[in-house]
């Protein structure tokens, strides 16, 4: 019996609207779960990275999304989780901080399902691994410090011949490199990698809006003098540690209009410590944390000097914790502690 001409449109509107559904879910998973609408390149994409300490890099090429990837350092962590990309994560290293609280929950998923570390450390959460560890996770992608060479975890040839590319963030390289024009390479990178750069460009677009905050609030006053401050004082050598200018956050404040009251860094002592104090009245402290050094030991250590706890910073609660990841810039746990500077910077 020949269909009536309604019946007959009917079946066509449902053709078109089972093709269009049919082509969606084809441009979904071809575009990293749906959330980029344009598609990978077909030539790929290639990104340069650094592979070691003196500058030297390599260009490296991604045919695809990346599935199996690593993070060797917590700054990669925290924005691999926070882009939503837990779900790529097979293994995780040198993870030294407590994990951002916004991306708490993501991570609690990812320990329940790649499991703990065990006493071997042959789980895929480690304090820090051995070349072999990192090779049976059989990542395609490993982010983290940089230790490309034989003494290290490989290089980056090794890792390249077993199908695994490797990476590392500018600001965590060379001193010369530590720059906030560098830490948009880097979220350009991973926005390239996996295909997301709407969303790595709003993460360095609302740290830069935050910076830009400060710099306006810093005009027209006085100098207003800082310190970045690794661990408790060394009471036995009567000493303390802190960043120089080189160090990436540093380069962060200097920018924005603060001083740094130790532009030199380094290991020095208490005396040249409390001539700063007398001198420039250090107004804001920042205590980098990382493992066991946390910021209420360090804290308490100026607290307990007579002449350290005479400290403005000290006086006035103006004190801050840094940790480590931020320091080094790229993690987006760094907008958190700028916006807490941002307070600060408000009310002095």
């Amino acid at each position: 019996m020949a269909l009536s001409k309604n019946a007959t449109i009917g079946i066509v509107v449902v053709i078109i609207i089972v093709v269009i559904a049919a082509a969606a879910v084809l441009m979904m998973n071809n575009n990293n779960g749906g959330n980029n609408p344009d598609p990978y390149p077909e030539s790929g994409v290639t990104i340069t990275t650094f592979t070691d300490y003196n500058g030297n890099t390599a260009d490296v090429h991604f045919d695809k999304v990346p599935e199996r990837v690593v993070a060797g350092c917590n700054t990669a962590l925290n924005l691999l989780l926070y882009l939503g990309l837990g779900d790529k994560i097979v293994g995780v290293y040198y993870d030294e901080e407590d994990v951002w609280d916004e991306v708490k929950d993501e991570y609690d998923k990812l320990v329940k399902r790649i499991g703990e570390k065990d006493k071997d450390g042959s789980k895929h959460l480690s304090g820090n691994i051995q070349k072999d560890v990192l090779l049976s996770w059989q990542p395609d992608l490993v982010i983290g410090w940089v230790s490309w060479n034989d003494n290290g975890l490989g290089t980056e040839k090794f890792w390249n011949d077993n199908g695994c590319n490797v990476m590392s963030f500018n600001t965590m390289t060379s001193n010369q490199y530590r720059t906030v024009q560098l830490m948009k390479v880097d979220y350009d990178n991973v926005g390239k990698i996996f295909n997301i750069s709407d969303k790595t460009t709003k993460i360095y677009n609302d740290l830069i809006d935050v910076i830009n905050d400060i710099t306006m609030k810093m005009k027209g006053r006085d100098t207003l003098y800082y310190a970045l401050v690794d661990g408790a004082v060394n009471t036995e050598k009567g000493t303390v540690w802190v960043y120089n200018n080189k160090n990436f956050i540093a380069t962060v404040l200097n920018g924005m209009g603060l001083t740094n009251a130790f532009p030199d860094g380094g290991t020095i002592s208490l005396a040249k410590v409390y001539e700063a104090i007398g001198t420039t009245n250090i107004d804001l402290l920042f205590f980098v944390t990382y493992g066991g050094v946390t910021y209420d030991k360090s804290l308490k250590s100026w607290q307990d000097d007579a002449d350290l706890s005479k400290c403005a910073a000290i006086k006035n609660k103006h004190t801050l914790e840094m940790k480590l990841s931020c320091s080094y810039g790229t993690s987006p746990e760094l907008l958190t502690a700028l916006q807490s500077i941002y307070e600060y910077i408000q009310k002095m």
